[in-house]
């Protein structure tokens, strides 16, 4: 009988890893749905088209404080751009809009909170950080949480409802 040594790489290490991990890789597009079966596929070229809003946020989560230079889409302006609200700000406040991280992580937001004439909160859909392409895929970013539990990383889908 011969007794043979395996020498692990630190690569395969990694590819251990990510593969003990479900092999989980960003998504680099998200689906939103929205009114009458309408669905929009969203990526960086996509929202990049968009008017572009910037915010720098601190917020403590499970690795401590974590902040960032964010760029990306505001949320009432992509939901305008998209053509899930219109000019009529009232019938909006009847909606949500639930984001799904590849994880399945969710959240919703009120949109009341997000309309200019309500909450004017500038929640965005970010593709970029502190310059560069985001690496687990887009982002929700809530600038003045406290804690990071809305920021969600690695959206798949932004339900309309």
């Amino acid at each position: 009988m011969h007794n043979r040594i395996y020498r692990i790489t630190p690569l395969a290490l990694s590819l251990i890893a990510l593969l003990a991990a479900g092999g989980a890789v960003a998504a680099e597009k998200a689906a939103m749905n929205g009114p009458d079966g309408v669905t929009v596929t969203l990526d960086a070229a996509r929202l990049s088209a968009l008017p572009a809003t910037e915010a720098v946020t601190s917020y403590r989560s499970s690795k401590g404080i974590e902040t960032g230079i964010y760029k990306g889409v505001l949320l009432w302006d992509l939901l305008q751009a998209e053509g899930f609200v219109d000019q009529d700000h009232k019938s909006a406040l009847r909606h949500t809009l639930l984001a799904t991280a590849g994880d399945g992580h969710q959240v919703a937001y009120s949109i009341g909170e997000i309309a200019p004439d309500f909450g004017n909160r500038p929640i965005m859909l970010a593709y970029e950080m502190n310059g560069e392409p985001i690496a687990d895929g887009l982002r929700m970013v809530v600038p003045g949480d406290l804690r990071g539990a809305r920021h969600i990383k690695d959206i798949v889908t932004l339900d309309y409802r």
